[in-house]
Formats: structure tokens, C-alpha cells, sequence
């Protein structure tokens, strides 16, 4: 059964959290605030230590924050339908505020372009997903991607990416439950972007 690693990368729990729903997908001081004069130099809180993952399967290795654990995607996945935490079609990993990354990859077409790739993901959600009509492009590991969002009337929001490399059409996306921040979420999800590399 193939495994989560990485070059210096912990090793994971044998499982993951049982399988969940489906994903389909601050604050600052005020301007006119006067300085505080004469304060204590603020103590910086220590950053969460970072985690390496990494995906055999699907050749990708991402960088997460403490108390995420995750497993590898243990059968290939069609590219067909999007799938969830838990899903053996897909590397699933989660954290213990409820939210989740989920990411599997398939072979496309040659002559495949990206908005068509991210046509047919939105087309592979469930019907209970509402996906964003619009996506902004960014990147993915270097490659062109175009990123979204979805909302589920299952009680999670999802941010998506989507990327071609190598042949083959990848599906990154971060369900997030209703109840947490989504001044949260986005910016998780571009930290998670960032450290996104292709392994294969």
C-alpha cells in the first residue's frame, strides 16, 4: 500500500479520522489608534512547527502546520467524480480544527487545457456543491492554475485549485466546515498553495 513521504518527512498514524462529508469544494489595530508609548516589546508566539507530506501516488509534496496527520491515496482515481476525506481515490489529509485537504490527480488528454480541466472538475462535484461561476488564476507548484470556491449544503465551504503537469489533471481543495473563520480559510489555503511541489 503505497504511503505518505518525504525527504525527512515524520511519519504519519496508520489511519485517518473516519470518512466525512463530501467536498464537492483578522484582526488589526485601528488607523487613528494611538500608539501605545512606552509598551513592552510584544512576545512573539512560537510558529506551529511545519510538516513535510507527500503523495507517492500522485507525486506531490506539501508543507502543513502541527496537528495535521494524513494518508495516501491507496487506488488510483479516474478523474471522473470529486471525492472527500476519506476517499482511498485520493490523499486525504486533516487537522484538528475540522478542516481537511484532499488532492488526487488523473491522466488527461494531450491537448487538455486548463479552463477546460477546471470545466470538468466543476461538472465532477456533487449536486449538493454550488461552485463559484468565475476562478482567478494563480499557480500550483509552478504550474498555470485556476483557483474557486464552492459552497455545500452539507455543512462545509471548500476552496479549489486545479493544475495540469505532467500529463495529468490535478484536484487540490480544502473543505472547510460552515462554522469557521473564512478570513481563515483563504489564507491557510494560499499557504498551502505556496508550498505545494511537484515530485514526479
Amino acid at each position: 500500500m503505497p504511503r505518505l513521504t518525504s525527504h525527512s518527512i515524520r511519519a504519519f498514524p496508520p489511519a485517518l479520522v473516519a470518512a466525512a462529508a463530501l467536498a464537492a469544494t483578522g484582526c488589526g489595530s485601528s488607523a487613528n489608534e494611538p500608539a501605545a508609548q512606552h509598551a513592552p516589546a510584544a512576545t512573539a508566539a512560537p510558529a506551529a512547527a511545519a510538516q513535510k507530506f507527500a503523495s507517492r501516488r500522485y507525486g506531490f509534496r506539501v508543507t502543513l502546520g502541527k496537528g495535521w496527520s494524513g494518508q495516501d491515496a491507496t487506488q488510483a482515481w479516474n478523474g471522473k467524480r470529486l471525492e472527500g476525506i476519506g476517499s482511498s481515490d485520493f490523499a486525504n489529509f486533516t487537522d484538528r480544527g475540522g478542516r481537511a485537504l484532499v488532492a488526487a490527480a488523473a491522466r488527461v488528454p494531450k491537448a487538455t487545457r486548463l479552463a477546460q480541466w477546471r470545466a470538468a472538475m466543476v461538472r465532477a462535484a456533487p449536486d449538493f456543491c454550488t461552485e463559484s461561476s468565475t476562478a482567478r488564476r494563480t499557480t500550483l507548484g509552478g504550474e498555470p492554475a485556476l483557483a474557486w470556491t464552492a459552497a455545500c449544503s452539507d455543512g462545509y465551504k471548500v476552496n479549489k485549485i486545479a493544475a495540469l503537469h505532467g500529463g495529468r489533471g490535478y484536484m487540490v481543495f480544502l473543505p472547510s466546515p460552515t462554522g469557521t473563520s473564512a478570513a481563515g480559510d483563504r489564507p491557510m489555503f494560499e499557504s498551502i498553495r505556496r508550498s505545494f511541489r511537484f515530485t514526479a
